[in-house]
């Protein structure tokens, strides 16, 4: 299947589940989880099961067909490596299949073309039947788009924000997946990339892409490390409704996208019984029977206009009189025109669950924390942004100190540490003996609260810096403080080497409040200004010998003498994960570029997740 480079990505990702579909009749079907996300953002198992699929399983070693199944579908939403083809092989190993269908979602890496590993299963296939077949098809599901502003690439989520030197890891995964989705669109293309590891991602890239013909359209891709901004996923003041969500509920089991409030389906399809509970799936955001707005109202529009949006959508649907003013929109007036049985439909069911998820966040008992959370943020942002403030650290000792009285957890305190050391530069002053002092009061604190400390600080943070065990001395602990602030001091010379962005704070005037400024929203403003001014924190890598005798000769790998909007299509990818807020950011700053714009990033991060994801070792 082709597609335009003028396509939505949404688009491109819902035809190619429906060339999925293609396969599927008569068929078992295995999934790993990364193509299970997508599939539950694009349709969910319905659109298999309507498509003719006898069953659909984890793509697991220990799963098999039903003994009289002799058709497999077998899909993989990663580059397909030794490990899957393992797994593929226990799996027809363990079943009867005479005929196997593989889709690679994206692409089949560098160890296996399609000959190779049609072969390789086909093996296990003929030992049983000898008219057996297997069919690798390349379609791109590795696309998860949560709406028309945002697409998601899950099989890279679990990627450390912090990579010491050693990318290999990761930049092949990364660029063999956009190299594959190019491939698709049979595109040119311009990478231009910001912080180091997007950078050895552009070159790893300018290696493995196959040329294109002069007359292909462009899409330029600017790729831009998450630990150059660490206070936009640590924010608990953030103006998003989504990034809101995402700090008070729950994730969606086994996604890195979604939210889930209760583990019973709100309808249940009498024509498939047999797979009721996977017909709809319990109030969370992605829409499975018909699509909704609400996701990308989520990400675009503020608590206010987004609660009126969506009472303005209801009452709509309703028949007989309606009421035309309300004083306040509540989530128990919402909750009271849901209740209403029209609702109880199909066509209403999506609209139904998104709703009672956005109460269900609204009337959370973790309300009254975050706001207090929100509250101290802000109050240490004005604190830094008055000049010659020296007693920052002080502050937050006292924080860790009182942290009971407020009840205050240590895994909020550690965000607005990170929010402090991500929102300044490397110029800021920040004291030595200040330093050392919350360093010994937060490894106390560390100790004091250890069975209450969640999972991933005592295994990312304290266990890999103590070969002793945890209850035997508090070195452990310091160990893991003094780590902490490592990490801190990174994130703090993150943005030193920059001209320009190395503040995510402004100030207008000595009376008015600091506000934070994103990075992504300061660039972008910038590469959409009609000025067109200059871009050295934009690196590209040369498209040949034409440009390099262009750039001169001293020059392959250079500051950005071409502009990211020469193109048709703009991609801005963070890699790392990405709030809803720097969503919107980047939809407001570009709405008037005069090009199509998609925004994607490996995963939605909430504040603890980014805390997660920054402790991760390598």
């Amino acid at each position: 299947m082709s597609f335009s480079v003028d396509t939505p990505l949404s688009v491109i990702a819902d035809k190619s589940w429906s060339e999925v579909c293609m396969y599927a009749r008569e068929a078992a079907v295995f999934l790993d989880d990364y193509a299970a996300e997508s599939l539950h953002w694009h349709g969910g198992c319905i659109l298999l099961y309507r498509a003719g699929a006898k069953s659909i399983k984890e793509l697991s070693s220990f799963e098999s067909g039903n003994p009289k199944d002799r058709r497999c579908l077998i899909i993989v939403g990663k580059p397909v490596d030794e490990l899957v083809v393992a797994i593929v092989q226990d799996v027809l190993n363990n079943s009867n299949f005479k005929y196997c269908s593989f889709v690679a979602g994206c692409g089949l890496g560098e160890l296996y073309n399609t000959g190779t590993l049609e072969s390789e299963l086909c093996k296990i296939i003929s030992t049983k039947y000898e008219d057996g077949t297997t069919d690798v098809i390349n379609i791109p599901i590795a696309l998860t788009c949560l709406s028309p502003s945002l697409f998601l690439m899950p099989h890279l989520q679990n990627i450390p924000l912090l990579i010491e030197n050693n990318y290999e890891l990761y930049v092949s995964t990364i660029a063999t997946t956009l190299n594959n989705i190019f491939d698709h669109l049979n595109v040119k293309n311009e990478l231009y990339s910001v912080g180091p590891l997007s950078e050895a991602v552009s070159n790893y890239f300018s290696k493995i892409q196959k040329p294109k013909s002069t007359e292909a359209s462009r899409i330029n891709v600017i790729l831009i490390d998450r630990i150059v901004d660490m206070y936009a996923v640590t924010d608990f003041a953030s103006s998003c409704p989504l990034d809101k969500m995402n700090i008070l509920l729950n994730r969606f089991p086994k996604t890195c996208s979604d939210i889930a409030v209760i583990n019973e389906p709100l309808l249940q399809d009498s024509k498939y019984k047999s797979v009721s509970e996977q017909v709809q799936v319990p109030m969370c955001l992605a829409p499975t029977l018909k699509p909704t707005p609400v996701v990308e109202w989520l990400l675009t529009k503020n608590e206010k206009n987004l609660l009126t949006n969506i009472r303005i959508t209801l009452t709509e649907k309703l028949s007989g009189p309606i009421r035309k003013t309300v004083s306040k929109i509540t989530p128990q007036l919402l909750e009271t025109i849901l209740s209403n049985k029209q609702f109880d439909s199909k066509e209403t069911m999506d609209l139904k669950q998104q709703v009672l998820c956005i109460c269900a966040a609204l009337k959370s008992p973790n309300l009254s924390k975050i706001e207090l959370a929100q509250n101290i943020g802000k109050l240490l942002l004005q604190n830094i942004s008055t000049e010659g403030d020296s007693d920052i650290l002080i502050q937050v000792s006292q924080l860790f100190k009182t942290r009971k009285d407020r009840n205050l957890s240590i895994e909020i305190l550690l965000c607005i540490l990170v929010q402090l050391y991500s929102v300044v530069d490397g110029d800021f002053k920040i004291f030595d003996e200040h330093q050392i002092d919350l360093e010994a009061i937060i490894g106390e604190a560390f100790f004091d609260d250890l069975e209450y400390l969640p999972e991933y600080i005592i295994k990312d943070l304290i266990e890999n810096n103590s070969s002793k065990p945890l209850t035997s001395t508090v070195a452990a602990c310091q160990q893991a403080a003094e780590k902490l602030f490592y990490i801190l001091n990174q994130i703090k010379s993150s943005r030193q080497h920059f001209v320009k962005y190395r503040k995510l704070f402004v100030k207008e005037n000595p009376y008015a409040p600091a506000v934070y400024n994103s990075f992504v929203k300061q660039l972008m403003e910038d590469v959409c200004s009609p000025m067109r001014p200059n871009l050295p924190v934009l690196k590209t890598k040369s498209d040949g010998i034409t440009d390099f005798i262009k750039l001169g000769f001293n020059k392959i790998i250079n500051t950005v003498n071409k502009h990211p909007l020469d193109c048709d299509h703009l991609i801005v990818f963070v890699i790392g994960g990405i709030s809803g807020h720097e969503v919107h950011s980047i939809c407001e700053a570009t709405k008037n570029c005069g090009i199509r714009v998609s925004v994607g990033s490996t995963r939605i991060l909430s504040p603890y997740e980014s805390l997660q994801s920054v402790f991760k070792q390598v």
